[in-house]
């Protein structure tokens, strides 16, 4: 299955140290957004794509539904990758599935990410989601050495409030060796039915697609493939071709 991250825009109310997105208030065309993942579905012939709209934060972005809509009128499964800055914006965009990125637990997190209130927003948003929309919530965490205890309490809080069920992704922190946890430490987030992602896909089966329509490798490992200009099965295909030589894990090279 091929997966598009689409960065539809670089504006974010949050302050995280540790982000590498481009801090500009760069938005992506929607007709070139269509037409990128048109030729992404053409060129695999893939008939479950995937896209994820992303940021910067997306729920920002006034028309976030009208992406949504065009990627579900091409065939895409579509999810949304949110800080839960605006809830009723994603909800009201109705993805099939919505990942919401936390990193730390309570006022922490509203600390680390500097928007008060942030992480009771982000639970609202799941409980939203799973109770009442029928969208499928996720909780993607980027593990870092000092987080572990948090990311466990999300854990606890999800299974105290019935949310068993909603899956918590732990990402380990790429390309920045002095976050990164310890072995030791992984492996008691999987004592807690955590799940590790443990893949380096980029390049290969998943893209990220810039608002300046650059294609990147990763959204941690932000190598530029290629651009799409004219939007033709030539461009791709030297994209694609460059993506192949990345080694696995590149961003820890």
């Amino acid at each position: 299955m091929i997966q598009v991250i689409a960065e539809i825009t670089y504006i974010c109310p949050c302050r995280c140290s540790f982000c590498i997105v481009p801090k500009t208030r760069k938005t992506m065309s929607l007709g070139h957004y269509r037409r990128a993942l048109a030729l992404f579905k053409e060129f695999f012939n893939d008939n479950k794509p995937a896209v994820v709209i992303s940021g910067g934060e997306p729920s920002v972005v006034e028309n976030l539904e009208e992406y949504v809509t065009v990627a579900k009128e091409l065939g895409y499964m579509v999810t949304v990758a949110t800080n839960g800055y605006n809830p009723a914006k994603v909800l009201r965009a109705l993805p099939h599935v919505v990942e919401v990125s936390i990193d730390y637990f309570g006022e922490k997190h509203d600390s680390i990410r500097g928007v008060k209130g942030l992480f009771e927003r982000a639970m609202n948003l799941i409980r939203l989601a799973y109770f009442r929309i029928g969208i499928m919530p996720v909780v993607r965490s980027t593990v870092m050495k000092d987080n572990i205890g948090d990311i466990i309490r999300i854990r606890k809080y999800l299974n105290d409030h019935m949310m068993e069920e909603i899956p918590i992704i732990a990402m380990p922190v790429r390309g920045a060796p002095h976050l990164a946890p310890a072995s030791e430490q992984l492996k008691l987030l999987e004592k807690h039915g955590i799940i590790i992602s443990d893949n380096c896909p980029a390049g290969i089966s998943s893209f990220v697609i810039d608002p300046d329509m650059n294609v990147l490798a990763c959204i941690f490992y932000r190598k530029k493939l290629g651009e799409l200009r004219r939007f033709t099965i030539d461009e791709l295909k030297a994209i694609v071709e460059e993506g192949r030589r990345i080694p696995r894990f590149p961003c820890e090279r």
